[in-house]
């Protein structure tokens, strides 16, 4: 069927509604053997994260977990993105900081750094980075299904560490947003790193969004680390680097999360945004191209970025297909749907939507075929499933089932 949205939609939109829209957060204390204390991260699960789903998803690492407002706007921001279709739901991890000069800033190399700084302890990044890599993802690998994927988000010195993590090559992160960060740290020097970075690699697969403002004069101080940045950036082009500047207008050093964050969060989601209907079309009105081949190829490419396993969902599948036979291609639908059930046997709606495209074709016989198979996988998983999303499933595939038989006579 072209979808079981309506229904569906109208169901989970209530069953949403009764279960509460703003996900839930947990406050967890972790004793760490880096620091030799206590520390703590603060925990957002998106709403419907359900672990028996199996569903696995990516992980932002707020830095300044500490700060609740700041955590709750990045958190909200995402909800409402999601919401709408501008963003994946992310878990999202507040890294709590107790002496962030210390924690956010890396060994300085020049003796003034110290002086200037008037903190004796600045300069301990490695440590973080030590306390992230061996208590804080493996916990979090542990107790909630993620991928092995991790997007960091940072304001002010926060987004100086994630500069620096890219720079010295930590593999911490897979992708970065650096709001405002002070990158005239030591001379500069985390500047020279991501040079010498740049020049050495031929390949870097990550994303890095850099903003900075203009009304305060933080912002001001800082907009000269954040243009060397970019002009480095754009002078050594790397393989796989996907990199965004923005100068923000009017914004000051603490109004800058305002205006950036959600432009970077849809930026970042339209990094692995699913295939538009312009673009389907497209693909469909060039004879010399197949759908299935390039939407496959799409996803290849969109995988080995990522750096992990990166499928279509169901539903996307099932909606190229249903572009495809809008496009009079019902063929190509057929392959589309083939692939959708490779990866998900057990998709009811899929076995429906394949018969309707086989139908177009005249393949009356393999139509019904593929509704009794529908039949047999639906009783076969009706207890994973609610009583009236399979009586809603039963009635579609045994009504369609029956049309096809009686026009057959």
């Amino acid at each position: 069927m072209r979808s079981v949205i309506f229904f569906m939609c109208l169901f989970l939109t209530c069953a949403l509604f009764a279960q509460g829209s703003e996900g839930k957060k947990e406050v967890i204390v972790i004793h760490s053997d880096v620091y030799k204390t206590d520390r703590k991260i603060a925990v957002y699960l998106p709403p419907g994260y359900d672990p028996l789903k199996g569903e696995k998803l990516q992980v932002a690492y707020l830095f300044d977990g500490q700060w609740e407002d700041l955590f709750n706007y990045v958190t909200s921001t995402l909800s409402y993105l999601a919401s709408i279709g501008e963003a994946k739901n992310l878990i999202v991890v507040g890294i709590y900081a107790q002496d962030r000069q210390s924690e956010f800033t890396p060994n300085a190399i020049n003796e003034e750094t110290k002086t200037r700084w008037k903190n004796p302890k600045i300069g301990l990044s490695a440590l973080l980075d030590n306390h992230l890599r061996t208590e804080v993802f493996p916990l979090i690998a542990k107790k909630y299904n993620v991928e092995n994927y991790r997007l960091g988000i940072g304001h002010s010195l926060g987004g100086t560490y994630l500069i620096n993590s890219f720079s010295e090559n930590s593999k911490l992160f897979n992708a970065y947003i650096a709001i405002s960060p002070n990158l005239e740290y030591d001379n500069y020097e985390i500047l020279m790193k991501a040079e010498r970075l740049l020049k050495a690699e031929s390949k870097i697969n990550s994303f890095l969004n850099v903003s900075v403002g203009d009304s305060d004069d933080y912002e001001k101080f800082f907009y000269r680390g954040v243009k060397q940045l970019d002009s480095i950036l754009s002078a050594v082009r790397v393989n796989g680097l996907k990199f965004n500047f923005d100068y923000l207008r009017n914004e000051d050093h603490l109004s800058s999360p305002l205006t950036e964050l959600p432009k970077a969060l849809r930026l970042f989601a339209k990094l692995t945004a699913k295939p538009s209907s312009s673009e389907v079309s497209k693909i469909l009105s060039d004879e010399s191209l197949s759908l299935y081949e390039e939407i496959k190829k799409r996803y290849n490419e969109l995988e080995e970025w990522l750096g992990y396993q990166f499928q279509p969902t169901e539903d996307d599948l099932n909606r190229i297909a249903y572009i495809a036979l809008s496009n009079k291609k019902a063929d190509e639908g057929v392959r589309i749907l083939n692939w959708a059930l490779e990866l998900y046997p057990n998709g009811i709606n899929l076995y429906d939507s394949k018969a309707e495209m086989l139908e177009n074709l005249s393949r009356s016989k393999d139509a019904k075929n593929s509704l009794k198979l529908g039949l047999v996988k639906l009783e076969a998983t009706k207890l994973t499933m609610s009583n009236e999303r399979y009586d809603y499933f039963r009635k579609i595939l045994d009504e369609h089932l029956e049309r096809l038989n009686k026009s057959s006579h």
